[in-house]
C-alpha cells in the first residue's frame, strides 16, 4: 500500500518487479515481495507438453538465451518444458541474472501463497483451449493458492467458468468499461470481488484501443460495487494525477512507483 498525495492505493508489480529484475521470473517475484508490492501480475503460457509456465511473449526470443548466449525465435507452444528450460531467462536483463530459470506457474503460486501476496493472471488465459483451461484451474487449486489468485478476463462466459470453480476468487475485468458490459460481468459473480481495469492515458497504454480512464468511467465502476485498477504508470507525477482524478484502488507499475518509496 502506498500513500500518494493523501490517497492510499495498492501497487501491482507488472510481470513482477520488472524495473529491477528480469520480468516474469522468480527473481522479479521475490523482489516484489521484498519491496512490499500488494499484487504481482504475470503471464501464463503453455508448452507443447501442456506445462503451464510464465512467459510474456509468444516466443522465447526476447528473454531466453542458451549456454552460448544465443536466442531462438521459437514459440513456447512448440517447445516441451525440457526444451524451454534448456534456456535461461535472466541474462538478457543483466549478467548478474544469468541462469534464471523459466518458472512454472505452480512455483509462482506456491511462492505467493507462502508470502501472502496476491497474483493476477493476465487475460491471455482466455485464449487457452478448454483442456489447457482445465489444467490451469487444477494448477491453481493444487497449489493451495486459490485464496490469492485473481483471474483477468474480458468475457462473462470465462468469468462464469472461473467463478463456478472458485466462488471467492478475485475477477479482474479489462474489457470495455461501459455499463452493459460491467453488468454482464457482475451478473456471473458469486462471492467474487471484482476489479475493473482502466487504462491510464499515457505513452505506455497508447497502443490499446479500449477508451482511456475518465472521471465518469471510474465513477461508474464504483457505482457497480467494483474496485478501480489503473494500468500502467511508471512516473510519480502521473501517479499523483491518477490518484487526484480517478482515486484508484490499485495502480499497476513496472516497479518505478514503489510501495516503500515513502520510507526512503
Amino acid at each position: 500500500m502506498r500513500n500518494i498525495n493523501g490517497h492510499s492505493v495498492m501497487l501491482q508489480a507488472h510481470r513482477g518487479d520488472s524495473a529491477q529484475r528480469p520480468e516474469n521470473t522468480m527473481a522479479a517475484f521475490r523482489s516484489a515481495v521484498a519491496h512490499r508490492f500488494d499484487l504481482i501480475e504475470l503471464d501464463p503460457k503453455f508448452t507443447r507438453d501442456n506445462q503451464c509456465v510464465i512467459l510474456h511473449d509468444r516466443t522465447i526470443a526476447r528473454t531466453g538465451r542458451d549456454v552460448e548466449g544465443r536466442c531462438a525465435d521459437t514459440p513456447i507452444a512448440e517447445m516441451t518444458l525440457a526444451e524451454a528450460r534448456a534456456y535461461e531467462y535472466g541474462g538478457w536483463f543483466g549478467a548478474q541474472f544469468a541462469g534464471e530459470p523459466l518458472p512454472l506457474l505452480e512455483d509462482a503460486l506456491r511462492f505467493a501463497h507462502e508470502n501472502h501476496i496476491a497474483i493476477k493472471l493476465d487475460n491471455v488465459i482466455e485464449s487457452f483451449t478448454s483442456a489447457q483451461t482445465a489444467i490451469l484451474l487444477d494448477v491453481v487449486e493444487k497449489s493451495g493458492a486459490a485464496d490469492v489468485t485473481g483471474f483477468t478476463c474480458t468475457r462473462p462466459d470465462y468469468a462464469a467458468a472461473v467463478t463456478a470453480r472458485f466462488p471467492k476468487a478475485t475477477i479482474h475485468y479489462d474489457g470495455a468499461p461501459d455499463e452493459d458490459s460491467l453488468r454482464a460481468i457482475s451478473g456471473v459473480l458469486k462471492e467474487n470481488p471484482l476489479v475493473v481495469w482502466l487504462r491510464y492515458p499515457n505513452r505506455q497504454t497508447a497502443w490499446c484501443r479500449t477508451p482511456p480512464a475518465s472521471e465518469e468511467s471510474a465513477a461508474l465502476v464504483r457505482r457497480m460495487g467494483a474496485k478501480v485498477g489503473l494500468w500502467i504508470i511508471d512516473d510519480e507525477n502521473e501517479a499523483a494525477d491518477a490518484c487526484a482524478r480517478f482515486a484508484p484502488d490499485i495502480i499497476e507499475t513496472a516497479g518505478f512507483i514503489r510501495p516503500d518509496a515513502q520510507d526512503e
